[in-house]
């Protein structure tokens, strides 16, 4: 399965939930029938267009949940073991986190507060293409590192470690507690 294949299949589900708001919102839900005067009750959304509508969220919601924690690692992936330039992949990506926040949190604002909804659906859609299309752009120049092992057996072992270790008591001297330092560590 690996890594890439993970973020290329979660960011086509992404990018498919949010054309799929785009589409509901434009012709389900912003300018139901039978209003838009003044005088009239709006009709109620049609079941199918609400339906359609959280179709859409889930998929959003799954597509960034795949593909932005694996994305992280593909990137590292990506460099040589040197710890200062892994350093500078994390500062930079997580900087670039931070500016794509803020643009939604100021340019698709805007678009709220003028109600333009469908627009500002338009906006993220065509920055999720944006960045899938120059995610898949350089495919052939990856490094691609096998999948080793199923993960888990390993998660559910840490289940299983601290349901046996819930009553134990920690000892009061830190220096009792086995730490692995350097390379080894495991935090």
């Amino acid at each position: 399965w690996g890594r890439y294949l993970t973020c290329t299949i979660f960011q086509v589900i992404f990018v498919i939930g949010v054309g799929l708001l785009s589409f509901v919102s434009w012709f389900f839900l912003i300018k139901p029938r039978g209003c838009g005067d003044g005088d009239l009750i709006c009709d109620p959304a049609s079941p199918l267009g609400v339906g359609i509508f959280y179709l859409s969220v889930y998929l959003v919601a799954f597509g960034y949940g795949g593909h932005q924690p694996t994305l992280a690692t593909f990137g590292a992936d990506q460099l040589d073991d040197d710890a200062n330039s892994k350093a500078a992949f994390f500062s930079y990506f997580y900087f670039a986190l931070n500016v794509g926040a803020l643009f939604s949190n100021t340019i698709l604002v805007y678009f709220e507060d003028k109600g333009l909804w469908t627009e500002g659906f338009l906006v993220s859609l065509g920055s999720a293409i944006v960045a899938l299309a120059a995610f898949l752009a350089p495919t052939k120049q990856y490094r691609y590192v096998k999948p080793c092992g199923n993960p888990l057996p390993r998660v559910a072992q840490v289940f299983v470690a601290t349901a046996r270790k819930w009553s134990v008591v920690r000892p009061g001297n830190p220096q009792e507690l086995y730490e692995v330092e350097g390379p080894e560590s495991a935090i």
